[in-house]
This record gives structure tokens, C-alpha cells and sequence, in this order.
């Protein structure tokens, strides 16, 4: 039998209205990541390109009211960064997250 293993992510869907998508992943690797880190209950934090000049960011935490605390310091991050003009953000999301399956191997 599989186990599931039950975490919340909080995913953001975004259209690029300046820039590129590598300059915002240079900008997560640098600033977001970093912080998303320092908040309690954080498991990870990744960019999806999914064409059309729109992107994903998810990130997973340990329950929801960790994952809703750092929507709200992403948020204030993102309005106040450099990047705050070359971004839109279409869609903001907090959801359960069930995993059937995953591999663990070190991460960046």
C-alpha cells in the first residue's frame, strides 16, 4: 500500500509583463528562496515556465497556517522588489497537497 504524505502549498500563477522568466528565477535564487527558508514549516520552493510568458510558483509547507503566514510576507517580498513592475499575478492559491509518491534526493 502507498502512503500518502499531506503538506499545503501555496502557488502563485503569474504573466511576465517585463523581462524574462530567467530574471525572476535569478531573483527567487537570490532573494525569495532565501527567505521562504527563514519561515517555520518550509519543505520547498520551485518555478514552473509554463509558456506563453506565464509562470508557477509553488512552495510547500508543513500546514496551512504556515503556508497562509508566508503568503502574506511573499506578497509585501514581491510588491516591494525590483521585479514588482515586470510581474501580474493572475492567480493566488493555498490548497492540501497530497503526495502518493516522491524520491528524496538532495536538494540546491
Amino acid at each position: 500500500m502507498v502512503q500518502a504524505i499531506t503538506n499545503h502549498i501555496h502557488m502563485c500563477i503569474y504573466k511576465i509583463t517585463k523581462g524574462s522568466y530567467e530574471e525572476f528565477v535569478e531573483y527567487a535564487r537570490e532573494r525569495l528562496a532565501p527567505f521562504m527558508r527563514d519561515h517555520p514549516g518550509f519543505v520547498s520552493y520551485s518555478l514552473t515556465d509554463v509558456g506563453d510568458g506565464r509562470f508557477v510558483s509553488v512552495s510547500t509547507w508543513e500546514d496551512r497556517a504556515q503556508a497562509e503566514a508566508a503568503k502574506a510576507s511573499y506578497a509585501e517580498l514581491i510588491r516591494s522588489s525590483d521585479l514588482a513592475d515586470s510581474v501580474a499575478l493572475e492567480e493566488d492559491l493555498i490548497g492540501e497537497m497530497t503526495t502518493l509518491a516522491a524520491f528524496v534526493r538532495d536538494a540546491v
